[in-house]
């Protein structure tokens, strides 16, 4: 199983990057403001956060304080 996506609000990390890109936010917090994304349950701020400082879209589910391993993703993760 990967991690994509904001389930709270139904956004793929692919689909978050671009605008990420094009506004040039470089914190969970400028991002969440604009999107909402990382508000809701709060379980994608890490991947969030790797997402910003990697430009990763899939990750590995964490089971511990790591950072985020990218993954490839499954294909019923798009």
């Amino acid at each position: 199983m990967a991690v994509t996506k904001c389930v709270c609000f139904k956004k793929t990390f692919a689909q978050l990057l671009p605008l990420v890109r094009a506004k040039g936010w470089t914190t969970v917090a400028e991002l969440s403001r604009a999107t909402g994304c990382g508000t809701g349950c709060g379980g994608c701020k890490p991947y969030l956060a790797a997402m910003l400082a990697t430009g990763h879209v899939c990750y590995r589910v964490k089971m511990d304080a790591a950072p985020p391993e990218p993954c490839a993703p499954d294909p019923w993760d798009s």
